[in-house]
């Protein structure tokens, strides 16, 4: 064998050793990546199982939008966000205000993961999408009296930015089910009692459409 042909294999080899290198540190960080973003979504389902966060949803959906209208919380919230001398108002008043800081700041820390990339978008968007776009309607109008008083729009637009998603996702996939997998079998929907707003997710094939075209109509869907 000449010393032209070892020199040749030589090289083919290197470069086979190299290329072979460069596959599995690929395959390592995709492992990696796939890695992270099981522990990013079993931390961020952590914090919206807690009890302190499911009792701060279910005062703000039920009780945020009417209490909104009451000249003196409105006022208790603008005192807070400029920062001057707070007006007396109920414990209430006050555990309203807090639950509705826990839920909106924890949504718009998941925006700013989203929108730069540490979350998949649409893994958590199949999993949180309807939570994401019910509760920014619970909160949306108190939203909108923060910005008025502080003149600040930036406020939560990283929430508003991830409900947008939310909204789209869900308008153009009505079902993230696999196609070609069979479905099991289900059982008939509960009959919704006369003029009922609320949608049944299980129950109809138009459930996203049905979100979207409520958003701007009904704080208070499903």
């Amino acid at each position: 064998m000449s010393l032209e042909l070892v020199n040749t294999f030589g090289t083919l080899l290197t470069v086979a050793i190299i290329a072979a290198t460069a596959v599995a540190a690929m395959v390592q960080l995709r492992h990696l990546r796939a890695g992270n973003q099981i522990n990013a979504m079993l931390s961020i389902g952590n914090q919206i199982d807690t009890k302190a966060f499911s009792d701060a949803i279910t005062l703000v959906r039920a009780r945020l939008d009417s209490t909104l209208e009451d000249p003196a919380y409105r006022d208790y919230v603008r005192a807070r966000n400029l920062g001057i001398a707070l007006p007396a108002v109920s414990e209430e008043y006050r555990e309203l205000h807090h639950a509705a800081l826990l839920v909106g700041n924890l949504y718009e820390e998941l925006g700013i993961l989203v929108k730069n990339g540490v979350v998949d978008r649409d893994m958590l968007l199949d999993r949180y999408g309807f939570n994401i776009s019910i509760l920014w309607n619970a909160v949306s109008r108190w939203v909108g009296w923060v910005r008025a008083t502080t003149g600040n729009n930036g406020i939560w637009e990283n929430f508003e930015y991830l409900t947008v998603l939310a909204q789209d996702f869900m308008h153009e996939r009505v079902s993230t089910y696999p196609k070609g997998v069979r479905r099991a079998r289900n059982p008939h929907p509960v009959a919704r009692a006369p003029g009922a707003r609320h949608c049944m997710k299980f129950a109809t094939d138009f459930f996203g459409e049905c979100l979207y075209r409520q958003q701007e109509s009904s704080p208070g869907i499903c």
